[in-house]
């Protein structure tokens, strides 16, 4: 599929995410609300300028297990560690700024990377560049290079995750899935 047709599909998506919106808000389906929705959904287009919905190419079902589990996992363990240090050593907690290099070009893997390192207790977002090569986040308990190092790995190994569940178009699979 080439980028034209993909953005024609992806605006579709998008297009038809609005009317069902409208359609619910409305609580019917008739001919006139349904006109309505999708003059609706064309003029919220044509002023907004909506951002296509990014598509996969393939989603790999197991893989996709992998990467909830291992959220679940870290929700839990970074949960249990943070508050270990809040009730047992919260004066000499120790923080730092991590830069890390995104492989992907995928605004969908970014999303996935972003939203789970910032629902985790001791990382959060802290700055996304425009060109969205470098996610700057703040993460917690840092004390020297080498735990910065593991929390700059934590963040490499779950875009890689995501890269292996949801094969997108801006992205080629990692090597090992060739």
């Amino acid at each position: 599929m080439n980028r034209a047709a993909r953005r024609t599909v992806s605006r579709l998506l998008m297009g038809a995410w609005l009317l069902a919106l409208w359609l619910l808000l409305w609580g019917r389906i008739d001919a006139l609300t349904l006109a309505g929705g999708i003059v609706v959904a064309a003029a919220a287009y044509w002023a907004s300028r909506l951002p296509a919905v990014p598509l996969v190419r393939k989603i790999r079902p197991l893989r996709v297990v992998v990467v909830v589990a291992e959220f679940l996992w870290d929700l839990l363990w970074s949960s249990i560690v943070i508050g270990w240090h809040a009730v047992y050593r919260p004066g000499r907690v120790r923080s730092a700024i991590v830069d890390v290099e995104m492989r992907s070009r995928s605004p969908l893997i970014l999303l996935g990377v972003t939203t789970s390192i910032s629902l985790r207790p001791g990382t959060i977002l802290i700055d996304l560049p425009s060109e969205r090569e470098v996610l700057r986040i703040h993460a917690m308990p840092v004390y020297d290079q080498q735990d910065a190092d593991a929390k700059r790995a934590g963040v490499e190994q779950t875009e890689a995750r995501l890269m292996r569940a949801f094969v997108t178009w801006e992205d080629s699979p990692p090597e090992e899935d060739r």
